[in-house]
C-alpha cells in the first residue's frame, strides 16, 4: 500500500472507528435499559403482590422512558475508544513510515563518516520501501566508483614506479657505456661499436616503452584511430611470421603459421592495431620463454561468421590464480619477474581493447611449465558486413 494510501485509510479510520465503537456501546446501553423497564413492568415493582401486572396485561404501546447516560460515562467511553484507535495508527505508521525514515537517518550518518560497508534494508513496497531501494542502489555505486578510483589512484601510483625502473635501467646504461667512450676506455673499434650497439639497443627498449605508454593513454581515453579494410588473413599472418621471425631466431626460438582457412577468406580489421596484437602476444611469449629451444606457432581456424586466431608457446605459463588477471592494466603476473624482465604491463591490456574494438573476444589457456595459448576472434568479411568498394589492404615487412 503506498503512503498516500495508507493516510488516507488513517484518517478515515480515526473518524470512523470511535464513531462505530461509541454508537454500539450507545446501542447496548440502550438494549440494556430496555430489558431492564420491560423486566419491571412484567414483574411489578416493589414486594406487593396487588401491583403485580402479568405480561397479557401489559401495555406493549406504551412509550419507554427517553434513556440518558451520564455525561462523565459518555466522555470516559469516547476516551477510551480515540485512545485505542490512536494506538493502533501510530504503531501502524510507526513500522511503515517512522522506522524506514530511522534507517535513512543511520545511513547518510555512515556515509558522512565514509562509512559504505552496511545494507539499506526497505521491506516496504511503497514510496519510502522504493527510497529505501535508491538509496541502497546509490550506496552500492558509490562504493564502486571510490574503489575504482581508489585502484585507479594505485594503478598510477604503479605505473609512475615501473616507468622510474624501467627508464633508469636503460639510461644507466646509455650513460655508462657513453662516458666510456668519451672517456677512452672503448679504444679499438670493435669496443666501440660494441658500445654503440648497445647504447642503440637501449635506446630502442626506452622508444618501445615510450610508444606502450602513449598507446596506453589513447586506450584510456578512448581514441584509438582505426582504419578497417578487408585483411587476407593467410597472407597478413605469413607476412607478420616473416617479419618477427628474424628477431625471435635471434632468441633460439622459431615462430611457425600453420593457416586453416582457404585462401579467399578475408576479415576486417585495422592492419596496423591487428599487427600490434600479434607483436605484444608473442613479444610477451618471447620475454617469458624459459626453454632451450622455443616455439612459437600461429594458428588461424575456420568458426563460423569469424576468424579464431590461437598463439601458442612451450614458454614458462601462467599460474591458473592469474589468468582472469591477465588482461588487466598494469598487471604482471609475478611482479619480481616482471620488473626483471621490464615492460609496464600493458601490451595484453591494449591487446584486449584492439581486439573487442574489433568486434571480437580475447582469451588465454596455460598450464604452468607447459606454455601458453593466447587466442582471439576476428569478423570475418562477408556480404552482409563489407563493401565492396573497401579496397584489400595490402601487407609487408616495409610497411611494420
Amino acid at each position: 500500500m503506498g503512503l498516500k494510501k495508507r493516510l488516507v485509510v488513517a484518517f478515515l479510520i480515526l473518524l470512523i472507528v470511535p464513531v462505530i465503537l461509541i454508537s454500539v456501546t450507545f446501542a447496548a446501553s440502550i438494549s440494556l435499559n430496555r430489558g431492564r423497564i420491560v423486566t419491571e413492568r412484567v414483574n411489578g415493582e416493589g414486594s406487593d403482590k396487588d401491583s403485580y401486572i402479568s405480561a397479557s396485561e401489559l401495555d406493549w404501546s406504551a412509550p419507554i422512558p427517553q434513556i440518558r447516560m451520564p455525561i462523565f460515562q459518555t466522555l470516559v467511553c469516547m476516551m477510551l475508544v480515540i485512545v485505542l484507535t490512536a494506538m493502533v495508527l501510530v504503531i501502524w505508521l510507526y513500522r511503515s513510515i517512522i522506522k524506514p525514515l530511522s534507517v535513512l537517518r543511520m545511513a547518510t550518518q555512515n556515509i558522512r563518516e565514509g562509512n559504505l560497508d552496511f545494507t539499506v534494508s526497505g521491506h516496504n513496497d511503497d514510496e519510502l520501501g522504493q527510497l529505501c531501494l535508491d538509496f541502497e542502489n546509490m550506496r552500492v555505486r558509490l562504493k564502486e566508483q571510490i574503489e575504482t578510483r581508489m585502484k585507479y589512484e594505485q594503478d598510477t601510483i604503479d605505473l609512475i614506479s615501473n616507468i622510474s625502473h624501467d627508464l633508469k635501467t636503460p639510461l644507466t646504461a646509455i650513460k655508462g657505456y657513453t662516458e666510456g667512450i668519451l672517456d677512452g676506455v672503448a679504444d679499438t673499434d670493435d669496443k666501440r661499436s660494441k658500445y654503440l650497439k648497445t647504447i642503440y639497443t637501449k635506446a630502442v627498449d626506452m622508444q618501445s616503452l615510450v610508444d606502450e605508454l602513449s598507446e596506453y593513454t589513447k586506450l584510456d581515453s578512448n581514441i584509438i584511430p582505426y582504419n578497417f579494410k578487408k585483411v587476407n588473413v593467410n597472407s597478413f599472418f605469413t607476412d607478420c611470421v616473416d617479419e618477427l621471425s628474424l628477431d625471435t631466431e635471434v632468441k633460439n626460438i622459431s615462430l611457425s603459421y600453420k593457416g586453416n582457412v582457404p585462401d579467399e577468406v578475408t576479415v576486417i580489421a585495422d592492419a596496423e592495431q591487428l599487427r600490434r596484437v600479434i607483436n605484444n602476444i608473442i613479444g610477451n611469449s618471447v620475454k617469458y620463454m624459459d626453454k632451450q629451444e622455443g616455439h612459437i606457432e600461429i594458428r588461424t581456424v575456420d568458426d563460423a561468421d569469424f576468424v579464431r586466431v590461437e598463439i601458442e608457446d612451450n614458454a614458462a605459463g601462467i599460474a591458473a590464480e592469474d589468468l582472469p588477471h591477465v588482461f588487466e592494466r598494469f598487471y604482471r603476473a609475478d611482479s619480481s619477474r616482471g620488473t626483471k624482465k621490464g615492460g609496464t604491463g600493458l601490451g595484453l591490456a591494449i591487446s584486449k581493447k584492439i581486439i573487442e574494438d574489433h568486434g571480437g573476444t580475447i582469451g588465454v589457456e596455460s598450464n604452468i611449465g607447459e606454455g601458453t595459448t593466447f587466442s582471439f576472434t576476428v569478423p570475418k568479411c562477408t556480404k552482409g558486413n563489407c563493401f565492396e568498394e573497401v579496397e584489400d589492404a595490402e601487407f609487408s615487412s616495409a610497411e611494420a
